[in-house]
């Protein structure tokens, strides 16, 4: 694990993800762009296993403009999908999503459970990722699957190469990016909630980031 000495504030929090836009770069709204997007999340969800049946309840932490939620429905329309943001930068702009919930995750609802929850690029912005895997986990029906995506390490490197590689790593974002994980804490962690690691890939984007895939018993 690399952790980000000292951590972000809940004043700088604040000010990063609920008092800020984030999403109105061409980044996240250009139509070739939006479509890899979506076809990289769509092929997740169906070669991963991880689609609903009809009437299973999707639910996608930190979710910005919900792009898991929108793979889910043009696959399975009749999914329901339900979207947490501290933010409500993107709430009427996600049609796709059944409901979307401004809050922490703490403050959703959880006497239905969901067969999905997804964190993508989210985990590493969190200052407590283990509490967060708890609150998931109890909302998660039995054999119900989280989906992770991440950054992971700079392109080859390895613990002995220090510093190096991390200044010019495209997903060190200072403060934001609070945490850089391994499986190893996944297979330590994961069993406290009730969870553990059913896929791991580390090759993503030459082995700059990873996905995961955390099965409930």
């Amino acid at each position: 694990m690399i952790y980000l000495d000292p951590p972000p504030t809940p004043d700088d929090l604040r000010v990063l993800y609920e008092e800020s836009v984030q999403f109105a770069d061409p980044h996240y709204t250009d139509p070739e762009r939006v479509a890899s997007i979506l076809e990289y999340y769509g092929g997740a969800v169906r070669g991963l296993g991880l689609l609903p049946a009809p009437g299973e309840r999707v639910l996608e932490i930190g979710a910005g403009l919900a792009w898991v939620s929108r793979a889910c429905k043009v696959l399975e329309p009749r999914v329901v999908t339900v979207a947490q943001d501290v933010s409500a930068e993107c709430e009427a702009g996600c049609e796709w999503v059944d409901q979307y919930h401004v809050g922490t995750i703490a403050t959703l609802d959880n006497r239905e459970p969901f067969r999905l929850a997804s964190m993508t690029h989210v985990i590493e912005h969190l200052v407590d990722p283990a509490a967060m895997l708890g609150e998931v986990a109890k909302r998660l029906a039995p054999g119900g699957k989280l989906f992770i995506t991440a950054p992971f390490r700079p392109t080859g490197w390895r613990l002995s190469d220090g510093l190096a590689g991390w200044r010019d790593y495209s997903y060190l974002h200072v403060p934001a990016h609070v945490t850089y994980f391994s499986r190893a804490w996944f297979d330590s962690e994961a069993p406290r909630h009730r969870l553990r690691v059913a896929h791991w890939d580390a090759t993503h984007e030459h082995g700059q980031a990873f996905e995961l895939v955390l099965a409930k018993s």
